[in-house]
């Protein structure tokens, strides 16, 4: 594999070059006994909570030195090692770290490289896209591979606004919609305020009517998160296209995690358009198969105790599909 980069290695390491996002722990430092005792231990738990440790605090100073105990101690090296050892040096030169990767004289170069730019990706996204592409190599296959880790990292940072405004432009749909499912799953880890800055930053006329994607997800988040949130989040953008189709995948999720009975309750007082009024049966029928497939007995003894009509119809459906099988006659 033939590659050229813009900067010697160990020059780009002394430099302290590129992106600047993250910022520097505020625990104290550990020297570098601490990197060696954590390079020569085979129990894995110590092992990363010493590689942690000392990675954590990692300065642009310390790059040479742990250049060369990380080459005394390579084998045995392996990828989740240097995704730590390259999540602390990408904070503050993602250039120098990749040029390091990239010259490194043996086949751990690969290694290197791959996961180097996931951490790249991971604190700085634009920028490591950015020179991903910019990689000259002999097989694209690996180019590819390197960009895939980078907007692997990029999507589980964050960055969920980058990401989102990256994912957008995606053109292969099923693509696309993954990212969206994993850019809202990640902001779920931060919780519900999270997720819904993150619908709030795609803006609405984002490429491949990409908010309503996002906006999908997050809806399904939220209510599995708060089903008394997610009720007034959807009232307040019920009325914008994008949250069209969206309101099946709150009621089942609300349905499972919370009071089924409310979340039904909920989708009849909705005041509807036309065009989002047609999901509000199937909503319905959602939130019910949701309920039957937890609590047969209890969706049962709700739907022949409630009044009879129209509204009624879908959750009739849904419990007749449920005992088909085992009773034709009472479905």
């Amino acid at each position: 594999m033939k590659l050229r980069w813009f900067v010697a290695a160990v020059l780009a390491a002394g430099l302290g070059l590129g992106c600047t996002h993250g910022s520097q722990s505020s625990h104290p430092r550990e020297g570098l006994d601490t990197l060696r005792a954590g390079l020569v231990v085979y129990d894995d738990l110590e092992r990363k909570y010493l590689l942690t440790s000392f990675f954590r605090t990692l300065r642009p100073a310390d790059v040479p030195s742990v250049v060369a105990e990380v080459e005394k101690h390579r084998v045995g090296f392996g990828a989740s090692d240097i995704r730590l050892w390259m999540l602390a040096w990408t904070r503050f030169d993602g250039p120098g770290a990749f040029a390091t990767a990239a010259d490194w004289p043996t086949h751990w170069r690969s290694a290197l490289m791959k996961e180097t730019m996931y951490a790249w990706g991971y604190n700085d996204g634009r920028a490591a896209l950015a020179a991903c592409k910019a990689v000259e190599v002999d097989e694209e296959d690996f180019r590819d591979l390197l960009c895939s880790n980078v907007i692997d990292g990029w999507v589980e940072s964050r960055d969920g606004i980058g990401a989102a405004e990256y994912a957008a432009t995606v053109t292969i749909s099923r693509r696309r919609s993954r990212l969206a499912f994993r850019i809202v799953g990640n902001a779920k880890r931060y919780g519900p305020d999270t997720v819904i800055e993150l619908v709030n930053g795609v803006p609405e006329d984002a490429p491949n009517d990409f908010k309503r994607a996002v906006f999908f997800h997050a809806g399904g988040v939220l209510a599995r998160l708060d089903s008394e949130r997610v009720s007034s989040w959807y009232e307040r953008h019920m009325m914008h296209s994008y949250s069209l189709g969206s309101l099946g995948n709150i009621a089942t999720k609300w349905a499972a995690d919370h009071d089924p009975a409310a979340a039904i309750a909920w989708i009849e007082g909705l005041d509807l358009d036309r065009a989002h009024d047609k999901e509000r049966g199937e909503a319905i029928g959602k939130a019910f198969a949701s309920w039957q497939e937890k609590a047969p007995g209890a969706a049962r003894t709700w739907l022949t105790s409630s009044t009879p009509g129209p509204k009624r119809d879908r959750t009739i459906k849904e419990m007749a599909k449920a005992i088909t099988e085992e009773s034709p006659a009472e479905a």
